[in-house]
């Protein structure tokens, strides 16, 4: 078997060797490869990252590829639209092994993915997100399959398989796609049925015994019928192990599926279905523990001496009676109707309804030890969505679409939180508990949008009007082993409390009951200090809005200018809160968005040059952070930042100098800056914070990378490819100590292999982070420790695609 050291050699020799085998080709480059770009690219190079509709044949001239992108809820020529959009098409998927939802942010310059303890996956773009673990906190970075919402960040977990490619829009984007893309949309747009029979499939092996599998089936079933019909399955073992026991954990057991229908009922009326299910088995990540912090000093606990983590990806311990496990899964179904009422102008219905249920159990204090673990974790998540839209032409001089959507979303959760060696325990004696939340979501919303040619120039305009209503409950209690101690506790409290402001004693509260006290009053009403059940009603709306104008002086250069407002709607936190005022929502908060940049298609179409430069006016930032309660002292809550700001700018070049080669580069600069907030940071401190940095925005993102072929017959060709990553350090909350620092790192991905000409089928081999850097994407807090989420160690293995058309 070769050592890690022998694979990384034997991927950097094949990968020079090819590089030597193809010099005629690259004498005429001496560039990188669009095969490997994360932005927007030219429509005259087709660059498989930037997902091209239509090939070049072989034999034809470079740059002779049509990228379309559906920014604007029609198809359009990507660089004859007038924002920042990156996309990445299905074959580079493929090519460079991208499955998870780290990897496509890693493809996406500006783009950030943070891990959670929860398993929830969180989206940060230029700087704007909105780092939370409830199941129904809305996003800030919102996310579509196929123009139909999947509004919680949980419900994208498994969905990036058998695309015809991903589009990320950067900037608020709440005109066309509504409340919560205050940062930007990422719309997964599915592989469609063909007209003729074609399949497919991919299978691959890899290290940590990584097995996976993929294929489809497309083509005709009846006249004016066509369907398609894929799966996924991975399977692979712990790659993560204890460092101070023999135990392992990070199994692999995921399953995905999807089938769409196409129906032309007549010259008239088209439909579209698409059906999506998956199931995500194995095991959460592992933390690591690499700070003891006590949530009550001076309290003792066995973890005040535990070592801390070695600088090894692999390496996390975690409590083996808590049996860390994955057992989610996502049912949704998705009718899209098109209507030509008149040649010129169609009627659109989309409607999408999702299924999500969630059971799993995760360490999340990185010791051995129950400092702060959850032995059960359950949710349920329903979701109804209604958009109905008109639209003319996109061939007319002016081209608008108006319309209106509503949803009503339903997301829950139940905790079981278990720490008995923590400072809580021997604090106030009380070991193991449970909370729950419960959040209806309902959301109205009108729209318009217009654009309008004037000879070199295209003038842009879009509102839209929301009206977002949500209602939120939540219980903490006890379980009957500590049901007494409990009672006991909040009998105390809430009589010291009741006794401060005249009011009379109360009687022993049910320990199994729900405990929160009432501190701060409940829609309008006085507080009471009595335990309780926690509920609020959060009623907002808002006018989003954009404005801008592109002019292009000559064909291939598009020079534009806007000016956005968008929104992302209120949230409750989900939390085991001692207190009323950990439950109080957020407000919604705002982005408006001033932006300027180009694209210029030039030599001959086989460079591509787009630029863009950005500020944000950021107000009420939603933070997940802490507040000071005079009796119980720190507490998780979720607070608003009155005013940041994003000042950035981002270059990409895409280069196809041959249709043997190809290369690419790009870099994104951000300066966001917290310019107004009075408060209390993530690990307690109160302070003025104003010129801190927003949490999980690193100030400069580079990518690089190239795509190389060379034929060695009619039939055969050689590939090789390299994507070279940096980004740099950042923090994971405001102010933090040294701790909370999250690295500044880069990461090297190698692929090489061998093809037919007309790639029916592919035999690769394939490296990521193939230098082994360790670096971490999160750092988090519970209790008494503060740990890390690793990035992946170097994997490699290889791949063998096959189809038939």
């Amino acid at each position: 078997m070769l050592s890690k050291t022998n694979t990384v050699r034997l991927l950097c020799g094949l990968n020079v060797g090819l590089l030597f085998s193809m010099s005629p080709a690259l004498a005429q480059a001496g560039a990188p490869s669009p095969e490997a770009q994360p932005a927007a690219a030219p429509a005259s190079v087709p660059a498989p990252n930037a997902a091209p509709v239509s090939a070049a044949p072989a034999g034809a001239a470079p740059g002779m590829a049509e990228i379309v992108v559906t920014a604007n809820k029609r198809q359009e020529n990507i660089n004859k639209v007038g924002l920042t959009v990156a996309a990445i098409s299905g074959d580079t998927f493929k090519q460079k092994q991208i499955s998870s939802l780290a990897d496509i942010a890693a493809q996406v310059p500006g783009l950030s993915y943070t891990n959670s303890g929860s398993n929830t996956p969180v989206y940060t773009l230029r700087g704007v997100g909105f780092y939370e673990t409830t199941l129904g906190a809305t996003p800030a970075v919102s996310t579509y399959i196929d123009e139909a919402p999947l509004p919680f960040p949980v419900l994208t977990t498994l969905t990036a398989f058998d695309l015809e490619r991903v589009e990320v829009l950067k900037g608020p984007q709440g005109t066309l796609f509504g409340n919560n893309a205050t940062g930007g949309a990422i719309n997964y747009i599915a592989a469609k049925p063909t007209d003729h029979f074609t399949a497919g499939a991919t299978v691959g092996y890899g290290r940590f015994n990584d097995v996976t599998g993929e294929a489809y089936v497309s083509g005709p079933i009846a006249d004016g019928l066509t369907a398609r019909l894929s799966g996924r399955v991975e399977h692979a073992d712990g790659w993560q192990h204890g460092y101070t026991f023999d135990g392992k954990t990070g199994d692999t057991r995921q399953y995905a599926g999807r089938l769409l229908i196409d129906w032309k009922a007549s010259d008239r009326l088209r439909f579209q279905v698409n059906l999506n299910a998956w199931k995500d088995g194995g095991q959460p990540q592992a933390v690591q523990f690499i700070q003891y912090r006590p949530n009550f000093p001076g309290s003792p606990s066995v973890v005040s001496t535990y070592p801390t983590a070695p600088a090894d990806p692999r390496a996390a311990d975690f409590s083996e009676n808590v049996d860390p496990h994955l057992n989610n899964r996502l049912y949704q179904g998705v009718l899209r109707g098109d209507y030509d009422i008149t040649d010129d102008i169609t009627l659109t219905s989309l409607t999408s309804y999702v299924h999500y249920k969630q059971n799993m159990a995760y360490d999340g204090d990185g010791v051995t030890y129950n400092d702060f673990d959850v032995p059960e974790f359950l949710g349920k998540v329903t979701s109804f969505s209604q958009e109905v839209r008109l639209a003319n032409s996109p061939h007319d001089r002016l081209r608008w679409v108006v319309g209106g959507n509503f949803s009503r979303d339903k997301a829950a959760d139940f905790y079981e939180l278990l720490y008995p060696d923590s400072t809580a325990f021997s604090g106030a004696g009380v070991f193991n508990s449970t909370f729950n939340s419960s959040q209806v979501m309902k959301n109205y919303a009108g729209f318009a949008n217009a654009e309008y040619d004037l000879g070199q120039l295209t003038f842009k305009g879009g509102v839209r009007y929301t009206q977002a209503d949500r209602r939120a409950s939540s219980c903490f209690a006890g379980l009957p082993a500590d049901a007494a101690e409990l009672s006991g506790l909040y009998q105390f409290l809430s009589n010291s409390l009741r006794a401060e402001h005249g009011l009379p004693p109360i009687a022993p509260p049910d320990g199994t009951g729900c405990l929160t006290l009432n501190t701060t009053g409940i829609d309008g009403a006085a507080p009471d200090y009595l335990p309780g059940q926690y509920r609020g009603t959060l009623n907002e709306h808002n006018v989003s809005w954009k404005a801008g104008v592109d002019w292009k002086p000559r064909p291939g250069l598009l020079l534009y200018a806007n000016v956005t407002k968008g929104y992302k709607a209120g949230s409750f936190p989900s939390a085991a809160a001692s207190t009323t005022a950990q439950l109080l929502p957020v407000k919604q908060e705002s982005v408006l968005s001033y932006e300027g940049g180009f694209k210029a298609t030039l030599l001959g179409g086989t460079l591509q040059l787009n630029g863009a430069g950005f500020y944000y006016d950021y107000r009420d930032k939603q933070l997940r952070s802490n507040l000071i309660d005079p009796i119980f002292g720190v507490l998780d809550a979720l607070v608003n930042i009155p005013k940041s700001s994003v000042k950035g700018g981002e270059i990409e070049i895409n280069v196809r100098p041959t249709r043997y080669f190809s290369a690419h580069a790009n870099a994104v600069y951000l300066d966001a800056t917290i310019d107004k907030f009075t408060g209390i940071s993530g690990e307690g401190v109160a302070g003025n914070f104003a010129g801190d940095k927003v949490p999980y925005a690193p100030k400069i993102q580079v990518s690089a990378g190239f795509d190389a072929t060379q034929p060695l017959d009619e039939r055969l060709q050689l590939f090789a490819g390299a994507d070279v990553n940096f980004r740099s350090d950042t923090t994971a909350i405001i102010a933090g100590s040294d701790a909370y620092k999250i690295n500044s790192y880069a990461t090297l991905d190698l692929r090489a292999g061998i093809k037919d000409a007309d790639d029916k089928w592919r035999f690769s081999i394939w490296g990521k982070n193939v230098t082994n850097s360790y670096y971490w994407t999160n750092v988090a807090s519970y209790y008494d420790t503060v740990a890390r989420y690793a990035g992946r160690p170097a994997t490699y293995g290889a791949s063998f695609s096959f189809k038939f058309m």
